[in-house]
């Protein structure tokens, strides 16, 4: 009986080990990771300029080139599946807000992937509605892809 608790007890730290490192932000990109968020930059300067084809585009790029594997970070490929998914909605929308509804899902797997690497900026929309005004940029200045032309610098970096 003793050694079946401690197999439990052994067994309850490794799976709380390997959870945490699957949220461990500090952990490095990979070159797949780095490519999608390269992807992502096209997608997101796309709908900041309310360009549709080109988001459409950039979003089937995304969609075709991103296996859910390569996106996820170790232990996290069942959720990288969803933003594979809302790319492929994306890459059909019929209108502007249906293709920003869908990159508020791929945004929340780019925040994740750039949290703490250099080179990203995480932002933030106060406009939008239920906090999902969140995306990541290369660069300093706001160029908002869920308002578009209509507000393009409204939002902040997010630290």
């Amino acid at each position: 009986m003793k050694n079946i608790i401690k197999i439990l007890a052994l067994a309850l730290f490794v799976l709380g080990a390997s959870i945490a490192r699957a949220h461990d932000k500090s952990v490095a990109i990979n070159d797949a990771q780095k490519a999608f968020l390269s992807q992502y930059e096209t997608l997101r300067a796309a709908l900041a300029a309310d360009d549709l084809s080109a988001a459409k585009k950039a979003a089937e790029t995304i969609a075709s080139n991103a296996p859910a594997a390569t996106l996820a970070k170790e232990g996290e490929t069942q959720h990288a599946a969803a933003y594979i998914d809302a790319a492929k909605k994306l890459a059909s929308a019929d209108s502007l807000d249906a293709a920003r509804d869908a990159f508020k899902v791929i945004s929340k797997r780019a925040v994740h992937l750039a949290s703490s690497q250099k080179g990203y900026y995480h932002a933030h929309c106060p406009m939008v509605p239920n906090e999902e005004g969140n995306w990541v940029q290369t660069t300093k200045k706001i160029s908002n892809p869920y308002l578009g032309k209509k507000m393009p610098t409204c939002g902040s970096i997010e630290d």
